[in-house]
């Protein structure tokens, strides 16, 4: 049975700067730096890739514009440009942890998994209490099958905040790809203690329970997921399969009745 895990694991809301400036400050710079941040809040991302061009014509050594230029490219899609554009910021600015955490970001979005990890590294070298990258590396090392790395990630993102419900959640998701079904069940359960309403933490421990034969409990989940989420289409398949093989046809029948309905639409 496959386990259901969340679809957006990674933090990626890019970081740009913004600057707040008295009425005797401002310079031709700033007018098209600010009006790039504006449209860029908007949604108006052509015009806000232009005034930052036009910021970065009058100061070519702003860090901060190459970086908000590079969160425009990201909107785009054009990620050779974002690349780019960050890479220039980190060149003028080699402390700049939020251009190296946006090009982390960038980098997983071409599928450089490697120089995704390493510059993920970076940022906690700048920053060894950054919660976002510590949470995003163990993704990408999960993407990697190096699953040690990815639970000592998740753990450090822990320590720097007990409470995030997805980190605990995913920590679950990587114990269960080693096969450490105990330590599984335990972050699941701390997803509940957080959130009790959490069908994907309950569907999860339904799996586990699943996995280590402990077949009244991996039901009793996937019911309460079901609870929560009427619409839990892969809980009533699990329950299906599970009653099929018990034999209990009637119940196995109406769990695929419900599925095929939900699936429908």
């Amino acid at each position: 049975m496959k386990k259901f895990c969340f679809t957006t694991l990674l933090f990626l809301n890019l970081v740009y700067t913004v600057d707040n400036y008295g009425a005797d400050e401002f310079g031709d710079f700033d007018v098209h730096y600010q009006m790039g941040n504006e449209y860029n809040d908007r949604g108006l991302v052509d015009l806000a890739i232009t005034e930052y061009k036009k910021a970065i014509e009058l100061n070519r050594y702003s860090s901060k514009a190459y970086n908000n230029l590079g969160v425009a490219y990201s909107k785009q899609k054009m990620f050779d440009e974002e690349i780019a554009a960050y890479k220039i910021a980190i060149e003028l600015d080699p402390q700049y942890k939020d251009a190296y955490f946006n090009l982390g970001i960038a980098y997983g979005a071409k599928g450089m998994i490697d120089e995704e990890i390493m510059t993920y590294q970076k940022v906690i070298t700048l920053d060894p209490k950054n919660f976002e990258a510590f949470y995003n590396l163990g993704f990408t090392f999960r993407e990697k099958e190096m699953y040690d790395e990815s639970i000592k990630a998740y753990k450090k993102a822990i320590e720097i905040d007990p409470q995030s419900i997805d980190t605990h959640f995913n920590l679950g998701v990587s114990y269960g790809k080693k096969g450490l079904l105990d330590d599984e069940i335990e972050q699941y359960k701390k997803v509940l203690e957080l959130n009790p309403r959490s069908a994907e933490a309950h569907f999860n421990l339904g799996v586990a329970y699943g996995e280590k034969k402990m077949y009244e409990n991996q039901i009793n989940e996937y019911k309460k997921a079901i609870v929560i989420n009427p619409r839990y289409a892969k809980a009533h398949k699990n329950l299906e399969s599970i009653y099929r093989g018990k034999g209990m046809k009637e119940d196995a029948d109406r769990e695929l009745s419900m599925y095929n309905e939900l699936v429908k639409h």
